[in-house]
């Protein structure tokens, strides 16, 4: 297998399911179609799902991937695993198949997930901002459920309002997670992971080396503070939503201490501990991040209350010079000293030991705490994130290179599809008029008897529309004499309705081909233009990544060793690119800042693949 299949060709696999599906249910299963009768597939940068249904009434989403993800089938073995055990109503069910799916004779895994109803978050807050009480209560099932991540010692990887369902009953509210590509479970420990999540929700320090049980208290926290912000101050909502993020944006997180929306949270009493807590995750180390149930309940260390915006602008990085920084110098010169002494001494070999294991530790310990720099890890992350989009606008490429392909063929097969549907036609009339002749016609042949009747009807073969020559070759325990009498038979039938049987297509039935063709071609042209739409979104999304990038500034390790021999100084954060402005609100002329395709809020969780 060179690549996995695109979405359309999945969606032309999916018209036979009980071919296409290694699964016996699914195999019985009917996707969801469009106006034309075809299976419906909703695109995401990784997949495609295809809504289907089972007898009696079972429901699934149908995740079939579009290109190879790192140590898929392990890892989804080991979460399925992990949520048998904890058994948390949080979790839908499902199951990874290696070879679920057949396409083009080849099988590709699938992911065959629960139906479950809800909305998804963003939407929900949206719907009840005049509702308080019931953002207070989101608030509190939102801090039940990430209490019970950290008990269980779970993290998803990847919070986000497509990932995060609303189930309503009565008074009740019920969350579910769903998605779980980038899920952290105890087995998992020492892996990296396979996203970095949503860049709206996630520390700007995040790396795919960033995998543990502490991956979801940031984006917890985000979430939190939103919902927060929402019960208290509903009016941010308009000035702040983008339709891909809940209030906050990943800009934000990059530069805090410029941020409009800090600014303003941080005006309301009620909110200002909490937007405090928030800036300083901000700057701490990933991992660092307190718990959701600490921050509630104010048991933090004095550090992790706030950081002052000169500290802000400074940047953690400077923190170093406290501790590795402060003590590099005079142990370099320390050891070489030690270096020297023995080698004035006499001691040449011991002294080049010496040397050569002060270098070791001194370069791991210098590579460590280079990757632990927050400018490196936002330049990786960054990095990363560009990765992601390049790899999404070659998947939807492939796409349109293959939606194209088949237009093409739409156009130049008419001829082609007229004489198939000509052949449809003909076999049908031809049908209707053999089924009227039983197969104890065939008694009247000279040469055929009752016993052949009888032959004929345990091959369940009763009409002649059913004893074609290739039925006849497989019925047992007749002569090849009786064979070639046989489909005498059903020649002679065939000829004396030879007239009856039609040479071309009706107007009628012109026509309607003709139409067929040009809604498939109407129906191509949409998803040639969305897919469009979509590269260009993902190009304007990873130019804007890569616009960052040029204007971070390079922190290589040549420099950060010369900032521990004090002959050079780290960059700070006035180098930095300034955040972006916030969207405009209704009233500005101002050109909002690009961020993908907003998500049809109308559509069900599983159509955010």
């Amino acid at each position: 297998m060179s690549s996995y299949p695109t979405p359309s060709e999945y969606q032309e696999a999916l018209q036979a399911p009980a071919v296409a599906f290694a699964d016996p249910e699914l195999q019985d299963s009917t996707p969801r179609t469009n106006a034309l009768g075809l299976p419906q597939p909703i695109t995401g940068s990784f997949a495609a799902v295809f809504p289907v249904t089972t007898d009696p009434g079972g429901r699934y989403a149908v995740k079939c991937f579009l290109s190879e993800r790192p140590a898929q089938h392990a890892r989804y073995e080991a979460v399925a695993e992990a949520l048998d055990a904890v058994d948390h109503d949080a979790f839908v069910e499902f199951a990874y198949q290696p070879e679920g799916i057949s396409v083009r004779g080849d099988a590709y895994p699938l992911l065959k997930m629960e139906w479950t109803g809800g909305t998804t978050l963003n939407r929900f807050v949206e719907d009840h901002l005049d509702r308080p009480d019931v953002v207070d209560r989101l608030v509190e099932a939102w801090a039940r459920l990430m209490a019970d991540l950290e008990d269980m010692d779970l993290a998803h990887g990847d919070l986000q309002h497509g990932n995060v369902l609303v189930e309503t009953a009565g008074e009740a509210l019920r969350l579910r997670l769903v998605d779980y590509d980038t899920m952290y479970v105890p087995a998992l420990e020492g892996r990296a992971s396979a996203e970095v999540g949503h860049r709206n929700y996630q520390h700007p320090d995040r790396t795919d080396a960033d995998f543990g049980p502490a991956l979801d208290r940031f984006s917890g926290l985000v979430v939190y503070a939103a919902l927060r912000a929402c019960a208290v101050r509903p009016e941010l909502w308009d000035e702040y939503d983008t339709g891909e993020n809940l209030l906050f944006r990943d800009a934000d997180f990059y530069a805090p201490e410029e941020s409009p929306l800090f600014d303003a949270l941080a005006e309301t009493e009620s909110l200002r501990a909490l937007t405090d807590a928030l800036r300083t995750a901000c700057y701490v180390e990933p991992a660092d991040v307190p718990p959701l149930a600490d921050v509630r309940e104010g048991r933090l260390e004095p550090s992790q209350v706030s950081v002052s915006r000169s500290r802000a602008r400074q940047g953690r990085d400077a923190a170093e010079r406290s501790t590795v920084a402060r003590a590099f110098l005079p142990a370099t010169i320390g050891g070489g000293g030690v270096a020297l002494g023995l080698a004035a001494a006499g001691g040449g070999l011991t002294a080049a030991a010496v040397l050569l294991v002060g270098i070791g530790v001194g370069a791991g310990i210098v590579a460590t705490r280079y990757r632990r720099l927050s400018l490196v890890r936002r330049r990786r992350r960054l990095e990363q994130e560009a990765d992601r989009f390049a790899s999404t606008i070659r998947e939807l490429d492939r796409e349109l290179e293959s939606l194209q392909k088949k237009r093409a063929e739409l156009r130049t097969s008419m001829d082609e599809r007229r004489q198939e549907r000509l052949r449809e036609i003909q076999a049908k009339a031809l049908h209707d008029r053999l089924k009227h002749h039983f197969v104890r016609e065939v008694r009247d042949i000279d040469g055929l008897t009752h016993k052949h009747v009888v032959r004929l009807k345990a091959a369940n073969l009763r009409t002649a529309s059913e004893v074609t020559p290739e039925a006849v070759e497989d019925v047992r325990r007749i002569s090849d004499r009786a064979r070639a009498r046989l489909k005498m038979w059903r020649a002679a039938l065939e000829e004396k309705y030879a007239d009856e049987i039609p040479d071309a297509l009706s107007p009628a039935q012109e026509r309607r081909l003709q139409r067929y063709i040009e809604h498939r071609i109407d129906d191509l042209d949409d998803q040639i233009g969305r897919t469009r739409e979509k590269i260009q979104t993902q190009r304007t999304e990873r130019e804007r990544i890569e616009d960052r990038l040029d204007e971070m500034p390079d922190l290589s390790i040549g420099r950060y060793v010369r900032y521990l021999l004090r002959i050079d100084t780290l960059p700070d954060r006035t180098e930095e690119p300034p955040a972006p402005a916030p969207r405009p609100g209704p009233e500005s002329s101002t050109d909002r800042v690009p961020v993908p395709e907003p998500v049809d809020e109308d559509r069900s969780w599983w159509e955010r693949a």
